[in-house]
């Protein structure tokens, strides 16, 4: 038998259904086999409805409610499980009697409840199936907007192709990169204490053997080097000093500072040479015994270059305080890039496709690298190029510093007498219009050179996961006249480069490059390894040349260094057809390095070899660079005024060089008669 409310199959005997709880309708139901009817019963005097007693133990009795309105029947509560019917209790004694109510209205007459399971009401459908229904509207709902949001966020943080290579070529060299080198030395804060600290530092360099039987009879002899500058209070030294077996043989110090200019040579004269550069200079070069008249002989303006001398000193001391260059490169990179256009419209032009996937090598790992098919037209690189070329021709600061050292060169002629060669008579504003027309000229041809040589480059571009250029493969052709050329006058290029990262991501790559006509192939190839572990930095670079008849030339370089004991090794080498053709290398230590401040290197071996070492030299010595001093003071000695002096002092000086020349030649073994 089946329920007509849910069609779940039912036992025979079943008065309700087991599933939903809704009575079943058997064919022979009656009012009797299916629960009593609620009767009126009689007042118990007269008009009194019968009460029904409450139960006599445990189970509490179902009471009849008042309806809420006249004749709305009184539910009975839900069974305690399941479909089960809430019974009707006994009454507590069975002789009692049972008990009629006042009724609420006279006309009014209340019927009692039977106590019986059939006089229950049944409970309400749970519909299981429309919960469930719900339930699954609003998860899919949530799905729904969880998928939109995920996808407008992919849109809004993906990046366009061609806006992925830009990023990938321009973080090769990432602003912020701590290299190697910088990590270890402070190299910038060593660029920028010269500028400036008061400082000084030296090098020494002594041969220690020769291949050379006649050099090597100078074994122990060198060359030194030391300067001092005191910025603070305008002071410098600077000494040159020629080593012979081991021993200084002769020196050349000079001193400025206060407006005077020192010069001696100890070895050779007990004078000291000075130079008043001060207030007055152009008075006394003119009245001179000696240095005026020679110099008016020579068609020299005394007067000019006296207060040219004294300009030129003024304004050196000043850019040096200020820390100015004479052409400042950075600042004309940035203005290059703040103002020219040229690098903004070559982007524009670019082509970018995706193109298939990639596996390379990256920091020691195999990485799958997303692929761009890119195409650099001809016409955007010549466009490039004329764009800069523009710019830097039209710079008007970088035509300012041209024109300053353009007037120094023209003073320098004027004040010469017009003897200094290709100056003529030329103003400042002149040489610099031809000079930058002949530059023009120049951009132009290379230019016109370029658009008929020029062909499209297409390439693949590969990145990795963290936007950084892993690979590079692409091809053109350079179109070159009068050549014997594969097809119609053009040169097959190829190339290849592969960043495989470290503790930067060149420290190792490979590249190469190959250019082929109808019967010759020149190619180049790349390997560069490194590594670093935060102690040692070793670096190993080999370029190999293949020219045509199989003729090949190699570069190698390769260099380390350990910072625990400051031990280093350098080497570098050029070859050609297997034979050695200049080999340069050096060992040595840093045994004193405070970085950015100061620096102590040993060169132990410094050793360079030609043609297979049939010719070696060996040299030794070392290089400092630390913080000034003590201070530094003008040179000690008999000094002699070089403008005042006369014809005679100058003989005497003259004559006692001559025999401290004689003197040194004796101590050399040398004889000077």
């Amino acid at each position: 038998m089946k329920c007509t409310k849910c069609g779940a199959e039912q036992e025979a005997d079943v008065k309700f259904c087991t599933q939903c709880g809704a009575p079943m309708e058997h064919e022979d139901q009656t009012p009797e086999n299916n629960g009593p009817e609620p009767a009126d019963t009689e007042p118990a005097s007269g008009a009194e409805a019968v009460k029904s007693e409450e139960p006599a133990s445990g189970a509490e009795a179902v009471k009849s409610e008042e309806p809420a309105s006249g004749a709305e029947a009184v539910k009975s509560e839900e069974p305690a499980s399941g479909a089960e019917a809430v019974k009707a209790e006994e009454p507590a004694s069975e002789a009692e009697a049972v008990k009629a109510e006042e009724p609420a209205a006279e006309a009014e007459n209340v019927k009692a409840e039977e106590p019986a399971p059939a006089a229950v009401t049944v409970p309400e459908e749970p519909q299981p199936n429309k919960k469930f229904i719900k339930i699954l509207a609003a998860v899919v709902a949530i799905a729904a907007v969880i998928a939109v949001a995920a996808l407008a966020y992919v849109k809004m943080t993906t990046k366009d192709p061609k806006q992925v290579v830009i990023d990938a070529f321009e973080n090769v060299f990432p602003e912020g990169q701590v290299y190697p080198s910088e990590e270890l030395f402070g190299l910038k804060d060593f660029a920028e204490t010269v500028k400036t600290a008061d400082s000084q530092g030296g090098l020494t360099l002594k041969m220690d053997s020769c291949s050379d039987a006649t050099v090597n009879a100078y074994a122990g002899s060198g060359l030194r080097f030391e300067a001092k500058d005191d910025k603070t209070n305008g002071r410098s030294f600077f000494n040159m000093g020629v080593i012979y077996s081991g021993m200084d043989l002769a020196n050349l110090n000079a001193y400025y500072g206060d407006d005077t200019l020192m010069l001696a040579v100890p070895e050779l004269s007990a004078k000291v040479f000075t130079v008043d550069l001060g207030e007055g200079l152009a008075e006394r070069i003119k009245n001179s015994p000696t240095v005026g008249p020679l110099l008016e002989q020579n068609g020299v303006d005394v007067e000019g270059m006296a207060v040219y001398f004294t300009e030129l000193m003024d304004e050196a001391e000043k850019a040096q305080t200020e820390g100015r260059q004479p052409f400042d490169v950075e600042a004309l990179i940035n203005r290059y890039k703040e103002g020219c256009k040229a690098q903004e419209n070559f982007k524009a032009a670019l082509t970018v496709e995706k193109a298939a996937k990639g596996t390379y090598t990256i920091d020691g790992a195999q990485v799958s690298c997303k692929g761009y098919n890119v195409t650099v037209s001809k016409d955007s690189m010549i466009e490039f190029l004329r764009q800069s070329s523009d710019f830097f021709l039209q710079d008007e600061t970088l035509k300012a510093d041209f024109m300053r050292q353009l007037e120094t060169t023209v003073k320098m002629s004027e004040l010469m007498g017009g003897t200094m060669s290709g100056t003529g008579t030329m103003s400042a504003e002149e040489m610099q219009q031809q000079s930058y027309e002949e530059a023009k000229k120049l951009v132009d041809q290379m230019i016109e050179y370029l658009d008929k040589a020029l062909t499209d480059v297409n390439m693949t571009v590969y990145v990795d996961k963290k936007g950084r250029l892993a690979a590079v493969e692409g091809s053109t052709n350079l179109y070159v006249e009068n050549t014997d050329v594969s097809e119609e006058g053009y040169i097959a290029v190829t190339f290849s480069c592969q960043l495989q990262g470290g503790a930067y991501l060149t420290q190792n790559a490979l590249a190469s490059i190959t250019l082929e006509d109808a019967t010759d192939t020149v190619s180049i190839d790349m390997v560069k390894q490194g590594t670093y572990d935060k102690s040692v930095l070793t670096s190993d670079l080999s370029l190999d040349l293949t020219v045509p008849g199989d003729e090949t030339y190699n570069f190698t370089y390769t260099s380390t260094y350990d910072s625990k004991d400051g031990s280093y090794h350098l080497s570098g080498e050029v070859g050609g057809n297997g034979s050695q053709l200049v080999k340069i290398s050096a060992t040595g230590a840093v045994d004193q390095l405070e970085k950015g401040k100061s620096v102590h290197v040993n060169i132990d071996s410094l050793e360079t070899s030609i043609m297979d070492d049939s010719v070696n030299v060996v040299l030794s010595g070392e290089y400092y660079y630390q913080p000034l001093e003590g201070e530094i003071s003008p040179l000690e000695g008999e000094t002699m005024d070089v403008l005042s002096a006369t014809e005679e002092d100058w003989t005497n000086v003259g004559m006692e060089m001559l025999f401290g020349v004689m003197g040194l030649g004796s101590q050399m073994g040398v004889s000077m008669y």
